[in-house]
């Protein structure tokens, strides 16, 4: 449940704090006094889009923080799980706070742990449902329809699996027909790609060949250079009249003589003899080096015209070497494919089919489910909707076959009956048909409902999913709209008892309504100064008998009026 709401500077809604209960919270007060400001910056917390322009000074922050507890749902348990976010598991208690400044930046939080606006909307599905005007006209989308039978019908985990293995075939579908346009692309160029293949293997390019050609093309072709150069360091180390190593010689066994003094001099000495053994190791391999180098002028020649053919090929394909050796491996994998594309498309056709029988059971018995469950379901609303005072109406869902489909991938013929097409959501095309009249025929929701039967309907369909439905919060943003009267007093009944399982927060303009209250809030509008603000009070139990006296006579409570009021309340 949520048990307090903190609102600072949204529009005119200064400083305020509500105060929930269990059951049913009702707020009332006149058009435009800012009712709606409540539950719009409910949505806020719950990671509803932000309109940065209804924050007034730049020095203020609009924030909202609210303030829930969930002992027993495991759904957010698992979400504050996932999340790694602080948790009470004792108490429940999860603080959400938005923080808005009207230079557009947006600061997030969960139990003071900074979250992302994605975060919060995934919190907000789980915790609260908010039903406002526009949710009623949503229920006349067809697609809205199914989900609240899926709903009803438990389908959720079923439901998620088929999507998945219909993703999985859509893929299928997708790499199949990758396949044959990639197979005709290739037919049309084969050709083309056997003549580069050939060319590219005539040359037959090896991994990093160029850079060790290069490398022996500058050494042959300085070869004299290298010769002097050697020549001349040879006779520096090892031998020349005075060199390196004769002198390092001589100053290794001086060194000997003095080790018999200081001790120091052993290590001295050791490092010396090691400086030898390697300078006359570096000067045989130099003088093995020089010895072997020979200026080759026919190894120059067939050098030059390797890395003439290896750049001609890297030119014309704008390809580097390594790149060549790797063409050369596409080219062949895709001309051996064309051999092969035959056994490779009978191959993903069986596959398609023998998904497609597998993805159909799985659709036939959701639809099966759903089939079951629309009895219930037509069951149920039709019963509350008697207590709406809709007595003489009649709902019920209306099974079609999913239309077929442009490709036949996704249509599926059992037998000689009928093509089905495979969607996403099944075989199903389902749609809610009611008849308002006893006699009438039955007709598309959409077509045979006023505004005011739509609030009961959906009132009705709510009723019918709470037992069903895992959210604990309800929101209604004037669900008695086009109702009145006797009417009234059925939907604040039907609304108590959904109270039971619920937690509700209702605006309402209607006493009837206002009078099943656990807890009630008025907003009205106050002048301070220069400025009108709202004022958002809980009414006590005398102040509730006012205020539903007040909506029955208007602004002047009369005694009847309030007498009115207490048999509403005590009803």
């Amino acid at each position: 449940m949520i048990q307090k709401l903190v609102i600072k500077n949204y529009l005119l809604i200064k400083d305020a704090e509500l105060n929930f209960t269990n059951g049913l919270n009702i707020i009332t007060g006149e058009t435009g006094a800012g009712k709606t400001i409540i539950l719009d910056a409910l949505s806020l917390i719950l990671g509803e889009r932000a309109d940065y322009s209804i924050i007034k000074n730049q020095n203020e922050k609009l924030i909202i923080e609210g303030i829930f507890y969930f002992k027993k749902n495991e759904s957010v348990k698992e979400f504050i799980s996932d999340k790694e976010l602080d948790f009470n598991d004792k108490d429940g208690e999860i603080i959400i706070r938005r923080e808005l400044s009207q230079k557009g930046t947006s600061r997030n939080f969960i139990n003071d742990t900074p979250v992302n606006i994605n975060d919060l909307k995934e919190l907000g599905d789980l915790i609260i449902d908010i039903h406002s005007q526009n949710e009623h006209q949503s229920l006349l989308n067809k697609e809205t329809q199914l989900k609240i039978l899926d709903k009803f019908s438990s389908l959720d985990e079923q439901l998620n699996k088929y999507k998945n293995n219909f993703n999985a075939y859509k893929e299928l579908v997708n790499k199949y027909k990758n396949f044959l346009e990639r197979k005709n692309q290739i037919l049309e160029k084969k050709s083309l790609l056997d003549f580069q293949l050939k060319e590219i293997n005539n040359v037959n390019p090896r991994q990093d060949e160029e850079q060790e050609l290069e490398n022996e093309l500058n050494k042959l072709e300085n070869s004299e250079e290298i010769a002097l150069g050697l020549t001349q360091i040879i006779n520096l180390l090892y031998e020349g009249e005075t060199n390196v190593n004769s002198i390092l010689s001589i100053i290794s066994k001086d060194i000997k003589k003095l080790t018999k003094f200081d001790n120091m001099f052993e290590k001295l000495s050791d490092e010396i003899e090691s400086s030898y053994v390697s300078l006359k190791e570096i000067s045989h391999n130099l003088i093995d080096y020089n010895n072997n180098l020979n200026f080759d002028a026919a190894r120059i020649e067939q050098i030059r015209e390797r890395l003439g053919s290896l750049n001609f090929l890297k030119k014309k394909y704008n390809l580097s070497v390594n790149e060549l050796i790797k063409k050369a491996e596409d080219l062949t994998q895709e001309l051996n494919l064309a051999e092969n594309f035959d056994f490779e498309i009978d191959k993903l056709k069986k596959e398609i089919e023998t998904q497609k029988e597998s993805l159909y059971k799985e659709a036939e018995n959701i639809s099966k489910k759903r089939k079951k469950s629309s009895a219930d379901l037509e069951k149920k609303v039709n019963s509350y909707l008697n207590e709406t005072g809709l007595e003489n109406a009649e709902f019920k869902v209306e099974f079609k076959s999913s239309s077929i489909s442009n490709e036949d991938e996704f249509n599926y013929k059992k037998g000689s009956k009928t093509t089905t097409g495979i969607t996403s959501k099944g075989i199903d095309d389902i749609e809610f048909f009611v008849r308002i009249n006893k006699g009438a025929d039955f007709s598309s929701l959409r077509k045979s409902a006023s505004g005011g039967e739509i609030s009961r309907i959906m009132l009705s369909i709510k009723a019918s999913l709470s037992e069903k439905d895992d959210v604990p919060i309800l929101v209604f943003d004037e669900i008695d709209a086009g109702i009145s009267g006797r009417i009234a007093n059925k939907v604040g009944n039907l609304l108590q008892e959904i109270s039971n399982t619920h937690q509700i927060i209702s605006i309402t303009h209607l006493p009837q309504i206002a009078a099943k209250s656990n807890n009630h809030f008025h907003v009205s509008k106050q002048n301070k100064g220069s400025e009108t603000i709202t004022d958002i009070k809980t009414l006590d139990k005398n102040e509730k008998i006012s205020e539903v006296a007040k909506m029955l006579s208007g602004e002047k409570v009369t005694d009847a009026s309030l007498k009115s009021a207490k048999e509403l309340i005590n009803n």
